[in-house]
């Protein structure tokens, strides 16, 4: 670009470089090493002196700052910019501070604005805002209000960036009365909530069950002409599919379609699961393929349900072609809760042999297998009166360091039972309470 001619003007350099800042590779990256190298042309071609290149220098900074470099690259252009004379202002120290906060180094964001206030910078919203974003991301609310309450005194107003983020926060803590009061709090202020705003607390709410909430609050949406996502729909979709409330689910999912929001994996998926969580598997199997005709393709969870649904309703057979279907698919690999679904599944309608089979399979491949695993061969073996073998892997564990939970040791003290061992049974419940473990309903 240097060499054309007539020469670009500053203005032209300088939307490029903010072109290029913004953009990523395939594997996330910043062109951070190009957009310096274009600085240091622009710096050659037009000097130190055009006020401008203040501007340009931030952006450069911006860039550095949110790279997957160490954070301290952006700080050596910082010095780099000190030596050409140019001084920082509240907008460098604000992408300093936001490059912290991408890395989820929070004390070092927060020992940054400490020093930036203390150098007599004010701060503006963008700077509170990724700090409060960064301690809501990382749980610390308390905190993220405290700095909201000093934003708030230091005549800096918040915008719905700013709620969106203590909302979120709060929700993803389970503090829906908090999120709440912050909604409300934004209403009063008119500061209008958007559609993440609602989105965060309805799916706050559909996770602790609290559907009618969820819907009343996205009444409130619509009322306030607040279009829904398709983040706000599964969300939805999720909490009437939680309550087997299927046919209210799928009322949701074809207004989403009217409303012209299309349906992703998650949506499919979420309504899959909940037909086959109900023994309704033929309607899922529709489900599954009206999204194939839409071109998306089942991903593990999908497959996972699938293996469930028909293990529930008594097909393990089908269960298993699916499961081998998967495993030929390229787009979705079992993980090991598939296994455990799979296993869990062959052991209830009575083909344990078949799933001690697969377990072993687990062992050889030296998989990730997890005390869940474990859990549920040691019952399936209990259930058909292999007590010993179950207690045999069940004594394995330990050496393979490997701690058996509650449900392990009640699964094992009711083989025993059944198998009127009662001795084994009374030797196993003390050596429970000996690890700290309560007795539940079951043993007790």
């Amino acid at each position: 670009m240097s060499h054309s001619h007539p020469l670009p003007s500053l203005g032209d350099f300088t939307r490029l470089l903010t072109a290029i800042s913004k953009i990523q590779n395939d594997e996330g990256r910043r062109y951070d090493v190009v957009v310096v190298s274009l600085f240091d042309q622009m710096r050659n071609l037009f000097g130190v002196s055009s006020s401008p290149l203040l501007y340009t220098c931030n952006i450069v900074i911006n860039c550095l700052s949110q790279s997957s470099r160490h954070p301290y690259t952006s700080f050596a252009f910082l010095g780099k910019m000190l030596k050409l004379g140019f001084e920082p202002d509240v907008f460098t120290f604000t992408s300093l501070i936001n490059g912290f906060c991408c890395k989820d180094r929070v004390d070092d964001a927060l020992g940054l604005f400490v020093k930036v206030v203390e150098m007599g910078f004010r701060p503006n919203v963008v700077t509170y805002t990724g700090l409060i974003h960064c301690l809501c991301k990382n749980r610390d609310v308390d905190h993220a209000v405290e700095l909201f309450k000093r934003m708030e005194s230091d005549g800096v107003r918040a915008n719905v960036v700013t709620y969106n983020s203590l909302v979120s926060g709060f929700c993803d803590c389970g503090r829906l009365g908090d999120a709440a009061l912050f909604l409300r709090e934004m209403m009063e202020r008119r500061v209008g909530p958007n559609v993440i705003t609602f989105t965060a607390l309805i799916d706050g709410f559909v996770k602790v069950g609290r559907v009618l909430d969820a819907v009343e609050l996205y009444e409130v949406m619509r009322e306030m002409s607040v279009e829904p996502n398709v983040f706000t729909y599964n969300s939805l979709i999720n909490g009437f599919c939680m309550c087997g409330r299927l046919d209210e689910a799928m009322r949701m999912f074809n207004l989403m379609k009217r409303k012209g929001c299309v349906p992703n994996i998650v949506t499919y998926t979420t309504l899959i699961h909940g037909f086959c969580k109900s023994k309704r598997v033929e309607e899922g199997v529709r489900l599954f393929n009206e999204m194939s005709r839409r071109g998306l393709a089942a991903n593990t969870v999908t497959y996972t349900v699938f293996i469930q649904g028909y293990c529930l309703v008594g097909r393990p057979d089908v269960a298993e072609q699916v499961f081998k279907h998967m495993v030929s698919s390229h787009n979705a690999c079992p993980d090991v809760r598939t296994y455990n679904v799979l296993l869990d599944g062959l052991c209830c309608n009575g083909k344990v042999e078949k799933a001690l089979m697969i377990f072993e399979y687990m062992r050889k491949r030296e998989m990730d297998v997890s005390i869940v695993t474990y859990t549920i061969v040691i019952q399936g073996m209990c259930k058909v009166g292999k007590v010993e073998d179950a207690f045999d892997l069940f004594c394995s564990l330990f050496s393979k360091g490997m701690k058996p939970n509650v449900v392990t040791y009640t699964t094992m003290i009711m083989g025993f039972c059944r198998r009127g061992l009662i001795h084994e049974a009374d030797a196993l419940f003390r050596k429970m309470k000996e690890d700290g473990f309560l007795p539940n309903e079951r043993v007790s």
